[in-house]
């Protein structure tokens, strides 16, 4: 009787995060991978012979040009299904690659594992894998985790082929687990190449990984929370990331009708509370900060800027948070009496039904004082000048391409409380930001988004910056090749605004602003859109007319809906007029 010749530690990974649910495997290859693409050989020859019906033999291999489209589509993926995907990149030089992605993902908080190779060890060929290219010496970092360690839930080395199974699943665990974040697993060449002998008696169960939710509060905390609510005057709600769970959104919205409480969202990295309500006070930070008597903050990070405001010494400050304590930040602390670490949805539905039936005392006054403050915080269009077209303008008309298939995917850091303001979006998992100040996340993350949604229309929202950061001749040859067509609007001020803002905040009368000299004017006679063109994965568009507008956002959707990426480079108003 012939016996199967075992798998490999490489294959054993592949086929086991399949089983754990990733259903895209990221990956940018290198010498430390011989092992894996041997395996993808025998597993998809594998696949190919089995049935439809059979489940897949590993995670479907997205090819990527550039690391940061790895991660951060992995990132957009996960945004939408919870679920964490497999990011496969090459030793040190790959690690760094990942740049500003593994900052995003570890502050938006999804979850991501994220597998680099090793250089061998082994040098005269004792094991297969061992050293045989000059590039194995230099590569050899003596702590090739710590490029991200502090980034990282948990970072471990595989040092043996039979442990392949206790190492993935508690790497799965611990991203999945609250709160979500990415994980960094290492292994040697000779590693991945050696048998995984373990046969299925043997292996690790499924079942006794869980993952680890966020708890409710105790009963007394969330009498005390409901008193508390009940006797404010002018109470708010301050959060970013709530809306991660549809569930959280829809508990919000009940219980600042019961109570008759605002909300704020302050640079908001997903919807989390209905644009139209009548109780969404602005996008704009620190708002009625140092008016409010009660301020419940949930699920934020930077609920006001202190050097700007200051809640009122007698006002009332708690906060709720899947991560309370910040633990991967460096200095953090915003006041409050109470803090509790636990899921918002279960704490919101525990507060609904605390406050069943109970009458609030000067419900009418605060809805009163809510739609004065609401009427202070709007801002009214202004009529466009004759000259170029203004962010809010390009909003409008994006508006006007809603509809109920639409995802929005935003990476327009100076229009942070302009974009959201003007969309006005009322459903749960229409709109993503990244969370982190990484910037270039947006044309990838819209990758994953689509793939999560194969039957969405995505939009990418993305400052002429953040679109050249997100190596565009990477993001859109991975669209056009996978089938993950989306649309992007690139607006394109002429620059980087966000430095020219800083340096004005910080000195407003400094010789920078009176001579507008900030060296931020970049990309002049730039064709961006032709960047993505170029893949030959989207077609380029280009406005500076406003009478163009519509119409070329209209047919470059129509693009997206006939299976092509489409790129929209609308030219607005300039930040500076300085020439480089």
């Amino acid at each position: 009787m012939q016996h199967e010749e075992p798998g490999s530690a490489a294959r054993r990974l592949l086929t086991l995060c399949a089983e754990l649910g990733a259903r895209y495997l990221f990956t940018n290859l290198g010498s430390d991978h011989p092992a894996f693409i041997e395996a993808f050989a025998a597993l998809q020859e594998e696949g190919a012979a089995k049935s439809k019906s059979t489940p897949t033999p590993m995670p479907q291999i997205i090819v990527c040009p550039h690391e940061m489209t790895a991660l951060s589509a992995a990132h957009g993926f996960a945004m939408i299904t919870r679920q964490p995907q497999v990011v496969l990149v090459h030793v040190d030089v790959g690690t760094q690659n990942l740049g500003c992605s593994i900052h995003n993902a570890a502050r938006g908080r999804v979850p991501a594992v994220i597998v680099a190779g090793l250089s061998p060890v082994t040098v005269s060929g004792e094991r297969t894998g061992s050293r045989n290219e000059f590039i194995h010496y230099t590569q050899d970092t003596p702590r090739q985790h710590e490029i991200v360690a502090q980034y990282m839930k948990w970072s471990y080395e595989v040092r043996a082929a039979e442990m392949v199974d206790g190492i993935v699943m508690r790497a799965v665990q611990l991203a999945s687990s609250a709160p979500q974040g990415p994980v960094y697993l290492t292994g040697a060449r000779e590693v991945w190449e050696a048998p995984s002998l373990l046969g299925s008696e043997q292996r690790e169960q499924r079942r006794y990984w869980p993952v680890v939710s966020g708890p409710g509060l105790p009963a007394q905390d969330i009498a005390l929370l409901c008193d508390a609510l009940a006797t404010a005057q002018r109470p708010i709600v301050i959060t970013s990331y709530l809306g991660r769970q549809a569930g959280a959104v829809q508990a919000l919205a009940q219980l600042s009708e019961r109570f008759a409480f605002g909300v704020c969202e302050v640079s908001p990295q997903y919807m989390n509370f209905p644009g139209t309500h009548a109780h969404h006070l602005s996008h704009s930070r620190n708002a009625l900060v140092d008016q409010a008597d009660l301020i419940l903050m949930i699920d934020v990070d930077v609920p006001w800027i202190m050097s700007s405001v200051q809640p009122s010494p007698t006002a009332r400050l708690f906060h709720i948070d899947e991560d309370a304590l910040k633990q991967g930040l460096g200095f953090w602390h915003f006041p409050c009496e109470r803090s509790w670490q636990g899921d918002s949805a279960r704490v919101l539905e525990q507060l609904l039904e605390a406050s069943s039936g109970r009458s609030i005392e000067g419900a009418a006054q605060r809805r009163s004082w809510l739609a004065q403050a609401r009427s202070g915080l709007q801002h009214a269009a202004t009529p466009p000048a004759a000259g170029a077209i203004t962010p809010r303008e390009l909003t409008e008309a994006v508006a006007e391409l809603i509809n109920e298939r639409s995802v929005v995917i935003f990476e327009e850091p100076s229009s942070t409380e302009l974009i959201p303001a003007v969309l006005k979006l009322e459903r749960p998992g229409t709109y993503f930001a990244s969370g982190g100040s990484g910037l270039g996340w947006g044309i990838n993350a819209a990758i994953g988004a689509r793939l999560a949604r194969p039957d969405a229309e995505v939009i990418a929202l993305v400052g002429d910056g953040c679109y050249v950061f997100g190596v565009p001749g990477s993001a859109y040859w991975v669209a056009g090749t996978y089938d993950a067509p989306f649309l992007t609007i690139i607006y394109n001020n002429g620059g980087w605004h966000s430095p020219k803002l800083s340096t004005s905040w910080v000195h407003p009368q400094g010789r920078a602003s009176s001579s507008d000299s900030f060296w931020v004017t970049t990309g002049a006679g730039a064709r961006l859109a032709d960047l993505a063109a170029a893949t030959g994965g989207a077609e380029a568009y280009r406005v500076e007319d406003r009478e163009q507008l519509r119409e070329t956002l209209r047919q470059a959707l129509q693009c997206v809906r006939d299976g092509r990426s489409a790129v929209v480079d609308v030219s607005i108003t300039k930040i500076s007029a300085q020439v480089l």
